[in-house]
């Protein structure tokens, strides 16, 4: 019997059939077969840049145990049964051996962790250990690729050995209980929770050579994919079913994951940085070229702004008449390690080739725009996948790059020929090394083509993408702008909760306990206003012929939206263990802190070898605390409410409950001459902490 779910599984089973759970010891990894399976050869399969994440990960302890949400990726072999009865073992074991590689590599490169290997299944989690802003997405792209890659081995298992067998994939997001349960970093990773029970069912209800995700999954990714509608699901142990859906495959065009469907709103307190990058607009229609660095925070509405730009020459609507040529491409964050990936997404957006193009289609396409030159056919073919020839295989290193360079000052010459053209790369902070020296190549065409260089990131200083901003900054001042956003005030907040909401009858609290959570990000203040309509924690009301919504209970009981917790704890995930640890001990303290209790709690859990005054700066480097006073105490508060409930909320229950005794211990002793100013705060840590003095 699985201590997890309670399923009964055969005498012998490792691993539970329902939800995964590991049975016993599990030894050596082997096939269904009893075969060993290499873990040199897994292992390779790893990239190695997300290796050294992984490698970062356990050294930062962040594999020793936290709560998350996680989004979990069961894949099975069907048939597998009945075709393990027709081979002979070390027969069978080649065969699950490929199988295991096209599942283990999708994965892998979408920076999911393979947890286990089950027999002829694997479970993947995206968003533990290393967590990222779209595991979601990353989940079901790596779903997608398992099933398509297996099609053709398919082929080749029944040409072989006349087997019938295919994949099945099921995914959920939800939170769960992660941690490590041996030393091995692909295999000993465990989750605990009934959202992977969840994740199992939607693997055992696939059909064949599909991808089946819950409700859940699906409001995270809904405008990136076209679904098929599966309906209700029955699981075991639940009283209603659960909606699901078939991902088919990327949106040609995918829709936006911020915003409020049916609530909109004026773009708030951004007019003088618009007006800058109108102004750069206006001087490149009179060919006045130039280059702007839009620089901001996650949510502050970078992409927002750029939108808003665009809309003053066409937006959407761009065509012949159009007073400029306007060509978007953005940087992913699963590509970051492809290179060039930004230009082949620009590429694609400049010729209309669709991610499900195969490479005739997309040499037909490349050879339309480029009839007179079949040495720059080939260069673009070889960038976007579709090489053929003797040639390309002879063009690599230097000698590709300098081609490929000199194609795209070409491309940018015939381009700008016909109207200025508007360049815009934006989230620079993801781009791949590549891409960011291109970019900065491009800069120097600004000084004789009209053109304009719209580059758009986040403050990440250590990331490639900074050396745009600073190329631009040092060697062209004269054509360069940096546009900054900050958060908006509070009276923009309070008009953008008012224009999402239209009508708003809010009393003046809870309308505190919004701004107090998003402190001015407008990303955050739609995610927050998104989940109390969705909680029902404010609601429409009509009164006659008028909508007004209101404030019907606590906004307190509003925990942080899933959306929002993933970015805020990838964020946490790129600090080191010290600084990680720092923030997490500060977040239970509260959203400010004083350094004396942080000091004293620290010395507590952390060895005393860690210098508190260098994690704090660390952390207000990173942007996720700041100094909010130097006298009488030194005391730092969180720079956003939520990035200290994300980080409060990887903590395990059962360490929350001893940090809070310690935090009440530390100031009980600090504060001793003091305590009635603390005798609240006292309480609310003993409670927490279950201590039996707040009962007295």
């Amino acid at each position: 019997e699985c201590p997890n779910c309670r399923q009964q599984n055969p005498p012998g089973s490792r691993f539970c059939n329902n939800c995964g759970h590991k049975l016993g010891d599990a030894g050596q990894l082997t096939t269904d077969s009893g075969e060993p399976i290499s873990k040199s050869d897994l292992q390779s399969l790893i990239p190695e840049g997300f290796a050294a994440k992984l490698q970062s990960a356990r050294a930062s302890q962040a594999m020793v145990g936290e709560r998350r949400i996680v989004t979990m990726l069961f894949c099975d072999v069907t048939g597998s049964t009945a075709a393990a009865q027709k081979l002979d073992p070390e027969e069978w074991a080649e065969v699950m051996n490929q199988v295991f590689e096209h599942m283990i590599v999708p994965v892998s490169k979408y920076e999911g962790t393979v947890a286990r290997l089950m027999g002829d299944a694997i479970l993947a989690f995206f968003g533990a250990p290393v967590a990222h802003e779209d595991d979601p997405q990353r989940a079901i792209l790596a779903g997608l690729d398992i099933a398509a890659a297996i099609q053709s081995f398919k082929e080749n298992v029944t040409r072989h050995w006349e087997l019938d067998i295919d994949v099945r994939v099921g995914i959920n997001t939800g939170l769960v209980m992660v941690g490590q349960v041996g030393t091995d970093l692909q295999m000993e990773y465990t989750a605990m929770g009934d959202a992977i029970n969840v994740a199992a069912r939607m693997e055992q209800t696939a059909e064949p050579g599909t991808v089946q995700i819950s409700q859940e999954t699906y409001e995270h990714v809904a405008p990136l994919f076209d679904f098929e509608d599966l309906g209700q699901v029955a699981i075991k142990g639940k009283e209603d079913p659960i909606h699901t859906y078939r991902p088919l495959r990327r949106k040609h065009k995918p829709g936006r994951l911020r915003g409020i469907e049916g609530l909109v709103s004026p773009m708030i307190g951004r007019s003088a940085e618009l007006e800058t990058l109108v102004n750069a607009l206006k001087k490149l229609e009179t060919g006045a070229s130039g280059i702007v660095c839009l620089i901001g925070e996650a949510g502050l509405g970078k992409s927002r702004l750029i939108r808003e730009a665009a809309a003053t020459v066409g937006g959407q609507n761009i065509n012949e008449q159009s007073p400029v040529a306007w060509h978007e491409t953005a940087a992913l964050s699963y590509e970051s390690a492809r290179p060039y990936a930004l230009f082949q997404r620009l590429l694609r957006h400049l010729w209309g080739i669709a991610p499900s193009d195969q490479a005739h289609v997309i040499r037909e396409k490349i050879a339309r725009d480029r009839t007179e030159d079949a040495g720059e056919q080939e260069i673009f073919q070889i960038l976007l996948g579709a090489e053929v020839g003797q040639g390309a295989a002879g063009r690599e290193g230097e000698t590709y790059k300098r081609d490929l360079y000199r194609a795209i000052e070409n491309l940018a010459v015939e381009e700008s020929a016909k109207k200025p053209v508007v360049l815009v790369f934006d989230d620079l902070h993801w781009a791949d090394p590549a891409s960011v020296a291109l970019v900065i190549h491009l800069m120097k065409m600004t000084d004789r083509l009209p053109m304009l260089l719209l580059c758009s990131m986040r403050p990440d200083r250590d990331a490639p993408g900074w050396q745009v901003k600073q190329a631009a900054e040092n060697s062209y001042p004269h054509r360069f702008d940096e546009v900054t956003l900050n958060a908006l005030t509070v009276d923009d907040t309070n008009t953008l909760v008012d224009n999402l909401l239209d009508v708003c009858d809010m009393p003046p609290e809870p309308r505190q306990r919004i701004l107090e959570k998003t402190d001015g990000n407008p990303f955050f203040v739609e995610e927050v206003v998104r989940t109390l309509i969705d909680r029902e924690l404010i609601v429409r009301e009509t009164n006659g012929n008028e909508t007004r919504w209101k404030a019907v209970q606590e906004i307190d009981a509003a925990d942080i939206p899933g959306n929002l917790q993933s970015l805020l704890i990838a964020r946490i995930d790129r600090l080191d263990k010290a600084a990680r640890r720092t923030l997490q001990l500060a977040s239970v303290i509260g959203r400010s802190f004083y350094f004396r209790v942080l000091e004293a709690i620290q010395g507590s859990t952390l060895p005393a070898v860690i210098d508190l005054d260098s994690e704090l700066i660390t952390l207000q480097r990173k942007e996720l605390i700041r100094q909010a006073a130097y006298l009488p105490e030194p005391e730092y508060i969180f720079r956003h409410a939520l990035a200290q409930e994300a980080a409060y909320s990887t903590i395990l229950l059962r360490q929350r409950q001893l940090f809070h005794r310690l935090t009440g211990n530390a100031i009980e002793e600090i504060f001793a001459e003091r305590l009635d100013e603390f005798c609240a705060i006292l309480a609310y840590h003993f409670s927490r902490a279950e201590d039996p003095r707040v009962i007295r």
